[in-house]
């Protein structure tokens, strides 16, 4: 669920409104939650999903005062379940979405981030980077491997003014609560520099991961955003979709890995392509099922 357990009355395959859920949506949307995050705990509460998406799409309708004859574009996605190319409320900006694929749930946001931002985070970061370590399965402690070849900075949540504004916007993008949120990681690859192929999301059966669990419980998505666009190769790959999203300044690639069963879809698998020419630079942000810092 992204903010509330559930939704008042819902049972397997339920289909019928009631005042209690048209509150629920009119206040969720007020807040700015997105379509998909609305559709998603419906689902996990038990709605039927083409009821959710047809009433979803009603209550965006509904918040815009049935103004026009055409729905929102993004309500219009919630309703058929279809990819479309609409404009993502950020906040303080609205972000182009140029694609979105159903499932597994992946979209690309156009220019999430403007240069400015883009080059203000890199400079943040120059004097902090490190070899980037990875969560050791057996024992959870970080370590450095060679499939992951990346100098990183990490940043607490909302520790510059810059970072708190950004991941605001993130939060408005995809419905996730700020606070749901790790720190933010900057990273650079230099040529030849990858990431190869991994998952996310934590094994609950490997006692290393598992105890990741304990702080914001599991990971549900991932953003990475493109803080500069490489000379060549730095593509964000899914090779299990056949996908290879190019690193673009500015944009940013979304993927969220938590099904409405619960389960984990590992079409997620993904990997950082090498660096062919130039330098990659890019901004992570892992969004966890809980505030992140309540058993901090």
């Amino acid at each position: 669920m992204i903010r509330e357990a559930s939704v008042a009355g819902g049972k397997a395959g339920y289909t019928e409104s009631s005042p209690e859920l048209e509150q629920w949506l009119a206040r969720h949307i007020a807040q700015g939650f997105a379509a998909d995050a609305l559709v998603l705990s419906m689902l996990r509460s038990g709605y039927d999903d083409a009821f959710a998406r047809r009433s979803v799409a009603a209550a965006f309708a509904q918040d815009n005062g049935d103004a026009a004859p055409a729905r929102p574009a993004q309500a219009e996605a919630a309703a058929t379940g279809t990819p479309a190319v609409y404009a993502a409320d950020g906040g303080d900006r609205r972000v182009p979405v140029l694609f979105r694929l159903a499932s597994p749930q992946v979209q690309l946001f156009q220019q999430l981030l403007s240069d400015d931002e883009c080059d203000a985070l890199v400079a943040l970061s120059r004097g902090r980077l490190a070899r980037s370590p990875v969560v050791n399965p057996d024992t959870g402690d970080e370590n450095l491997i060679d499939a992951r070849t990346s100098m990183g900075a990490m940043f607490q949540v909302a520790e510059h003014a810059l970072i708190a504004r950004i991941e605001a916007r993130i939060a408005a993008v995809t419905g996730v609560p700020a606070e749901h949120g790790e720190g933010l990681q900057i990273l650079n690859y230099k040529p030849g520099g990858e990431y190869q192929p991994h998952f996310d999301y934590f094994n609950p059966q490997r006692p290393g991961e598992a105890r990741q669990l304990s702080v914001g419980g599991q990971r549900i998505a991932t953003l990475v955003i493109y803080l500069n666009t490489p000379e060549a190769g730095g593509a964000t790959a899914f090779p299990r979709v056949g996908l290879e999203v190019a690193p673009v300044k500015g944009n940013a690639v979304y993927f969220s890995y938590l099904l409405p069963d619960g389960t984990l879809d590992d079409r997620t698998l993904h990997a950082g392509l090498p660096v062919a020419a130039g330098e990659k630079w890019i901004a992570t942000k892992w969004l966890r099922e809980r505030p992140y810092r309540s058993a901090a």
